[in-house]
């Protein structure tokens, strides 16, 4: 059975103690990189977005697949390569602008081609393409110098120290993207307006990233072999998790669509981005507890939490129906921490590139469920959509009991 750290004792002062050079770089980051989330939230503003322009719900759902499929997919191809790169963040910087290209051609789109759906509808699909494919290129080089920067006791307080700060920048926000979509302007002009401010958060959290001192290691010729992670049992069971977390997140960036299209609250996306991001912020200070004594029990909990979200949206009224993007920031809050840090902590480091881009490749690929939602949702409503979805949370939290503990 694998043993991971354990040591380590986190509060808020530790977590938020930001000497290190390396370790303030990733936090700040973390906080620019959640603002641009925020102006750009997948599941709330892109999926509001392109409900108001009329899209159907299978391309609803491959809004956020794009995104999260494009981020993912394209690490095990680039395992290999990434892997003999003694620095591993020159290649972070030189993607960055591109990257940042796609957020600027989305905004360029809502601002330019209001009068021509067809048209607004290409170029922002065409930016939000261009900004997922090179964020595929970016995530593992990412992954790889935080792993090589970071020692495996401070790793689940780096990212509880991105999410707490970042969370609580995000909550604001969401106050921000109320009012920009409550603006006197045409449709898509708010619309643009956000893009820009996404655009201007990444462009700059990017560029603060690319200034960490990673060391240098010699070049590893040896091959890389993608298959080695999946011979070992407690790698196979971590997958089978994430995939089955993959089939459930179906449903994430339909509650959106549900309060737009069913119950005509448009105008109240800015105040869920709020909720959501506040519950994200708050729940932080629970989950890097937990993490504490292994992410297991965070991962347990974020299934759990995801299992009652879908069941709530079918029975709450519309004036309390925010109380499930509360529930919805608290359970990505505890995905997200305990599948990252799990999968870090899981991989030797000399499997670790091949473990990185396996996985979320892998996961990549089931990011594709939103589609397949947004046509559930289309063909047999959004009841049948929130039931499956709960159904495939209720697997992930009896798969992940045989997860092996962290120490």
């Amino acid at each position: 059975m694998w043993k991971g750290p354990r040591e380590g004792k986190s509060s808020i002062l530790t977590i938020l103690d930001l000497r290190d050079r390396n370790y303030r770089l990733a936090v700040v980051n973390g906080w620019l990189v959640w603002l641009g989330d925020t102006f750009l939230n997948p599941n709330i503003v892109l999926s509001g977005f392109a409900a108001k322009l009329g899209a159907p719900g299978a391309l609803i759902g491959l809004l956020p697949a794009l995104l999260q499929a494009g981020g993912m997919i394209p690490q095990a191809f680039l395992a290999p390569w990434v892997a003999r790169l003694p620095q591993k963040i020159v290649l972070y910087r030189r993607v960055a602008t591109l990257r940042l290209l796609g957020v600027v051609l989305m905004a360029l789109s809502a601002l330019l081609f209001g009068g021509s759906p067809s048209l607004l509808l290409l170029g922002f699909l065409l930016g939000l393409l261009l900004n997922a494919l090179f964020t595929g290129v970016s995530s593992l080089p990412f992954w790889e110098v935080v792993a090589k920067t970071t020692p495996p006791e401070r790793r689940a307080a780096l990212f509880s120290a991105r999410n707490l700060v970042g969370g609580l920048l995000a909550f604001l926000a969401g106050f921000l993207v109320r009012e920009v979509l409550a603006l006197p302007l045409p449709f898509p002009l708010p619309y643009a307006l956000l893009f820009a401010l996404g655009a201007l958060a990444f462009g700059l959290g990017w560029y603060l990233f690319g200034l960490t001192a990673e060391p240098e290691e010699p070049p590893k010729e040896a091959r890389l072999d993608l298959k080695a992670p999946l011979k070992r049992p407690e790698f196979r069971r971590y997958l089978r998790v994430r995939l089955l977390l993959g089939l459930a997140g179906m449903t994430e960036p339909f509650y959106a669509a549900y309060a737009v299209r069913a119950l005509g609250k448009e105008e109240e996306l800015g105040l869920y981005l709020a909720l959501y991001a506040l519950a994200f912020t708050l729940s932080n200070l629970l989950w890097a507890r937990m993490a504490e004594r292994g992410s297991k029990g965070v991962l347990q909990a974020g299934a759990l939490l995801g299992l009652l979200a879908p069941l709530l949206a079918l029975v709450l009224p519309e004036t309390a129906f925010g109380l499930v993007f509360l529930l919805q920031g608290a359970y990505l809050a505890a995905l997200g921490l305990a599948t990252t840090t799990y999968l870090l902590n899981l991989a030797p480091p000399e499997e670790r590139s091949a473990s990185i881009g396996l996985a979320n490749t892998l996961s990549g690929l089931f990011a594709f469920s939103t589609v397949l939602g947004g046509y559930l949702a289309d063909r047999l409503g959004f009841s049948a959509l929130f039931l499956l979805a709960a159904s495939f949370y209720a697997l992930a939290l009896y798969a992940g009991r045989k997860l092996p503990e962290e120490g």
